[in-house]
């Protein structure tokens, strides 16, 4: 392109901030020049006088330029016109003639104006993770490297203004209560998206707390369209609910930032209140993240958007999106420890964490003892396959030269020599783009041979070879041991019992640590805070092992008490006066329905950790249930044969019973856990059947 000889054009542009003292702080202030196109032609900062010079291209034509004044830039690009325009910008319209000398422009800042510029800046942040489902355990893992947009929502009163009359009528009449309360037809696509929104219990609330305020019935009853609006919009909270459910279309947005979460699924942005919004900015988000190379995939975007809307959003409080798609990488959870230097956290069997152990718990502490050591807070043992979950701190790797541990295992009053080290293999995944391909790579923690060490297994490296960390699996990528407590490391199942698993450091030669010499502190949870720190103590501290902390040594010590037995579940013949039903038919005679009618069962475990439900069905309706602990395994419930004939009636029937048909079903479930979930292959269950007959 021809480089122009024209000379360009000097502009001076002065802001006078009206009624500023000289003590008040001022915000940072640019001018902008636009085309009437809409292209940028040139900005500046103003300076400390409040005035600066724009260069503006000159031009063989009278040209007409738009000059904005506004918010100096937060980012590296200046914002777009229409976001200068939202945040107050000021606009003054010029024409440019060639030879004509450009004017001075001096733009008056009204006090509301420069004041909300000053203070006007919000900061939005919050986390993004996708929620993964693993045996029926819900486990949410950091979204990273991932694109949120924010948008800003119009506030209620931009949005009733640009409700058609005949929507602001319907509403008048649901809140009149002269109709029902349903989405109006809608032309179009966006009529499939109002009904397919169904009615929760939010807009039911909101509903009938606004048909029941004297203000809005009245208004809705006899007020102007002017005053039904005005009523509308100072009861706010209750019309944003009935608004996303009937109305959802109606809503508007514009996008006014963009963050990308970081390694953690975190992101933070400042963003400037919209000027006709004020108070509180009314937020929805968008997450969007990039794919093998160069497919973006939208990950988060829910409808209607007055639904998912952060009305009157609080600037600086988080937001947490959760998205579903299975496409969305994610990366292995981030541990916001607060811990000493030098740490080594016990973090967890599974997904069940060390607070909810009794010997490993401060808060169980109190009620801890020999008879229930190594046991959830609930009660329940452990058994199947176990995976401890370590957190480390990076200056192990860093500084001290630490780079491995061992964890083994021991039957609880064997000596330390029979201590069994975990051999199962272990890794991490991480991801990377290969030409246009994302690849996931698995790497090996071990187990590994180290100088005379065998059964090492490296501390996971802050950051992988190349790409990033990610989880592709949620319990094979968090855990860092795998122990199958049914076979023993090929040895007798471990059917009741208490095993003792051992944590140890190496360094990188495979040398034992002194983790005195060298500030080093094993610790346990203890609990994680509203916004998700893990909060610990020192596995030394006396309030756990029963009084006698979890070190020993060099290593920590874990007591956990496993449990590999079956339940057992069985059902007797039910009884009327000492006459039980047969066996070959089921069927048990009564006299009169004051008889009763005894129903025994055995619901057992071998050391009572399994909890029972029994039920009683008369035909397809529920007559009789029970739950409860095993206990000691013998239960028996009586009932007449009235109350068996009449209870829980299906709708139609009327006057009971004279023969019926009855099930009795039993459900004995083991309360054992592998830490990720409950182990219901040891579970028992029995039922039969039985037909009370009038004789």
């Amino acid at each position: 392109m021809a480089k122009s000889d024209l000379p360009s054009i000097t502009l001076r542009v002065a802001a006078e901030f009206l009624k500023a003292e000289s003590t008040d702080k001022r915000p940072a202030v640019a001018a902008y020049a636009y085309s009437d196109g809409g292209h940028l032609l040139a900005y500046s900062p103003l300076g400390e006088k409040g005035e600066t010079k724009l260069e503006l291209p000159a031009s063989r034509e009278a040209s007409a330029v738009r000059v904005v004044l506004g918010p100096a830039p937060e980012e590296k690009e200046p914002p777009a016109l229409d976001e200068l325009l939202r945040r107050g910008a000021i606009e003054r319209h010029l024409t440019l003639r060639p030879g004509d000398a450009a004017p001075d422009l001096r733009i008056p800042v009204f006090p509301d104006v420069w004041r909300y510029w000053l203070l006007g800046l919000c900061l939005v942040k919050g986390t993004v993770l996708k929620r993964v489902l693993r045996n029926g355990v819900s486990v949410d893992f950091p979204v990273c490297h991932a694109t949120v947009e924010i948008y800003e929502v119009d506030p209620l009163w931009i949005v009733l203004p640009k409700l058609p009359p005949y929507v602001i009528d319907h509403l008048r009449d649901i809140l009149a209560g002269k109709l029902p309360p349903q989405p109006l037809p809608g032309p179009g696509p966006a009529e499939a998206e109002i009904n397919a929104h169904q009615v929760d219990a939010a807009s039911l609330d909101a509903l009938h707390a606004a048909a029941g305020n004297q203000k809005l019935r009245f208004a809705a009853m006899s007020g102007s369209a002017q005053m039904f609006q005005q009523a509308l919009v100072e009861h706010a909270p209750l019309i944003r609910p009935i608004l996303c459910w009937l109305y959802p279309r109606f809503v508007t947005m514009q996008l006014i930032g963009t963050a990308a979460t970081d390694e953690c699924g975190h992101f933070a942005r400042f963003i400037f209140k919209g000027f006709h919004n004020p108070d509180q900015p009314d937020l929805y988000f968008k997450v969007k993240q990039r794919l093998f190379g160069f497919f973006e995939v939208t990950l988060y975007a829910p409808t209607p958007i007055a639904c998912h809307t952060w009305w009157d959003y609080p600037c600086g409080t988080e937001v947490t999106l959760h998205v579903s798609n299975p496409l969305a990488m994610t990366c292995k959870p981030c541990a916001p420890v607060i811990a000493g230097n030098n740490w080594v956290l016990f973090t967890a069997i599974g997904n069940h964490s060390l607070d909810d152990i009794r010997g490993a718990a401060t808060t169980l502490s109190g009620s801890s003892h020999a008879g229930n050591v190594g046991l959830t807070g609930g009660g329940a043992p452990w058994g199947g396959v176990l995976m401890p979950r370590l957190d480390f701190d990076n200056a192990l790797r860093d500084s001290l030269g630490v780079k491995y541990y061992r964890l083994s295992w021991k039957r609880d009053g064997e000596p330390d020599s029979q201590y069994k080290p975990l051999n199962a293999a272990i890794s991490r995944h991480y991801a990377q783009m290969i030409a246009s391909d994302l690849v996931l790579t698995a790497y090996s923690l071990g187990p590994q041979v180290v100088g005379a060490q065998g059964n090492l297994f490296e501390i996971p490296p802050a950051v992988p070879p190349v790409g990033q960390w990610t989880v592709a699996d949620a319990v094979e990528d968090t855990a860092n041991g795998k122990f199958d407590t049914t076979t023993a490391m090929g040895g007798a199942p471990i059917l009741d019992g208490l095993v003792q698993l051992r944590l140890e450091l190496f360094d990188a030669a495979g040398a034992a640590v002194n983790i005195g010499a060298l500030g080093i502190d094993y610790y346990v949870p203890t609990y994680v805070d509203g916004g998700g720190n893990i909060h610990t103590t020192k596995a030394s501290d006396p309030l756990l092992g029963l009084g006698a902390g979890l070190v020993q040594g060099n290593a920590m010590v874990l007591t956990l008490h496993v449990n590999n037995e079956h339940c057992s579940a069985h059902i007797g013949a039910p009884m009327v006066g000492g006459t039980g039903a047969d066996d070959c038919c089921g069927v048990l005679g009564y006299h009169t329905d004051s008889d009763n009618v005894t129903m025994p069962w055995q619901a057992s475990h071998p050391h009572g950790f399994a909890t029972y439900g029994f039920l009683v069905k008369r035909g397809a309706r529920d007559v009789l249930s029970d739950s409860g602990a095993v206990g000691g395994g013998s239960f028996s419930q009586t009932r007449t044969v009235g109350d068996l004939m009449t209870t829980n009636p299906a709708p139609g029937c009327t006057g009971g019973c004279t023969v019926a048909g009855f099930t009795e079903n039993l459900s004995v479930y083991a309360m054992a856990t592998n830490g990720w979930g409950r182990l219901s292959n040891y579970d028992g269950w029995d039922a039969r059947a039985f037909v009370l007959s009038h004789l």
